[in-house]
């Protein structure tokens, strides 16, 4: 085999497993587009005769082929894995409401240091200018 096409079929081969690596990373929660670019479509699988699960829903590509490029994400999983995305967003969101008490306490402290330091200034420049 010629060298130079012995390189562009390792490359080939490169790319083509990168891009796998890349669809399997990004198959959490609910996939919005396909690695490819594809819409995503809320498929039911009809019965099936060795399916012991009929009506099982996936997430599917539009553009599906079974070659390992595009999405067939099973339903359940990422609606499960989605609602764990959300719930840790939302013990995120409850931390930084639970410090706002403590942040009005400062911005109030931090307002009459701010009201007391312009009395003093104001003095200040009465005495200075008097």
């Amino acid at each position: 085999m010629d060298p130079s096409e012995e390189r562009k079929h390792s490359k080939q081969q490169k790319e083509y497993c990168d891009m796998l690596g890349f669809v399997e990373d990004s198959q959490y929660g609910i996939p919005i587009r396909c690695a490819c670019g594809g819409r995503i479509i809320d498929e039911v699988r009809e019965k099936e005769d060795y399916d012991s699960h009929p009506g099982k829903r996936f997430f599917t590509c539009i553009n599906y082929e079974d070659n390992g490029l595009h999405y067939s994400h099973p339903w359940v999983v990422g609606v499960q894995e989605e609602m764990e995305r959300l719930r840790k967003r939302l013990e995120e969101a409850e931390e930084v409401i639970k410090g706002v008490p403590s942040l009005n306490y400062q911005i109030e402290s931090l307002e009459e240091q701010v009201r007391s330091l312009t009395v003093q200034v104001g003095t200040l420049e009465k005495v200075c200018f008097d």
